[in-house]
């Protein structure tokens, strides 16, 4: 493999990212079902696997950065454009609770003890936490409003933000979870922002990626450098690997979920409440937990699609 410029087909092509993102939002979906069974797990020595949706977790962060970036450089960051972006993220949000409380009233109760409406008004879903949401919501409006009133510098400045905002929480001692995939943000814009790094590299530079994502995560001295390091340089590996790809072919159900991503990391709640591990099995309870995850995608799609109409 050569040198050559950048062209934006082959570099995180639009085949490739709705591929990536399928893949990884399977990947979570499959890693929170399969937790309910950690200690099966951990009996047969495979309880690293679970990790597969911590670092999935880490790319579409990365992915959402790069695309993001590359948006708000076609675009006018005006009052419509920042609105249809936060109605992107809210909406799933509003299909879910409805999803869910409907399943609660067929059922007849509800697997929480919490305050539902407090949960709601609160951005949160039952018995989770969904940090990932307001996470992203948080850093998509402070970007947003960097974007309108200090447009040159706003990667670099929410870069900052991001930076302290982690610092801050290694501080307190917040579990590394909460904060490392933030960091693959600033990797996408900075890829966004610099074309000449989005080059294809040579097959020995992609070999070396992979290798030192190994090492971060096996041999780092410290560790915040594995807890950094190792999902930004997954990020890159994937980034480099996708002028590869050029031969992938839009394949419908991965491009639907990859592009539907929010509305399953969402609905992967309802069957992961609503049925009982202990009660169907690891198989019946992760692969249903995956297929039932789509199906209800796909109703929040189409409801979401029938909103849209009506706005």
């Amino acid at each position: 493999m050569v040198h050559t410029e950048f062209k934006s087909e082959r570099f995180l092509s639009r085949n490739y990212t709705a591929f990536l993102r399928a893949l990884c939002m399977i990947m979570i979906v499959f890693s929170h079902t399969a937790n309910e069974f950690g200690e099966m797990l951990e009996t047969f020595h495979a309880s690293n696997i679970l990790l597969s949706g911590r670092y999935a977790t880490g790319i579409f962060f990365f992915l959402s950065g790069y695309g993001l970036t590359l948006s708000m450089k076609r675009n006018n960051i005006d009052g419509y454009y920042i609105g249809r972006h936060l109605l992107k993220l809210l909406c799933p949000y509003l299909i879910f609770w409805l999803f869910y409380v409907l399943a609660g009233l067929v059922k007849g109760s509800f697997p929480t003890d919490d305050n539902m409406l407090i949960e709601f008004l609160s951005l949160k879903m039952p018995n989770t936490d969904t940090w990932f949401f307001r996470t992203i919501l948080m850093v998509y409006i402070v970007y947003f409003c960097l974007a309108r009133w200090a447009k040159p510098y706003a990667g670099i400045c929410l870069t900052v933000v991001i930076g302290f905002y982690v610092l801050s929480l290694i501080f307190c001692g917040v579990p590394a979870w909460w904060w490392n995939t933030i960091c693959c943000f600033p990797i996408g814009i900075l890829l966004a922002n610099t074309p000449y790094l989005c080059r294809e590299i040579h097959t020995i530079g992609l070999v070396f990626l992979g290798i030192l994502c190994v090492v971060l995560y096996k041999f780092s001295p410290v560790d915040w450098m594995s807890a950094i390091g190792t999902p930004i340089i997954l990020c890159l590996f994937c980034a480099y690997l996708s002028p590869l790809f050029t031969f992938l072919k839009p394949i419908p159900l991965f491009a639907f979920i990859g592009t539907n991503s929010l509305h399953m990391y969402f609905m992967e709640t309802i069957p992961i409440d609503y049925l009982v591990a202990e009660e169907v099995g690891f198989c019946i309870y992760v692969i249903g937990g995956i297929a039932s995850t789509i199906l209800l995608t796909y109703c929040g799609r189409f409801i979401e699609k029938h909103i849209g109409r009506m706005l």
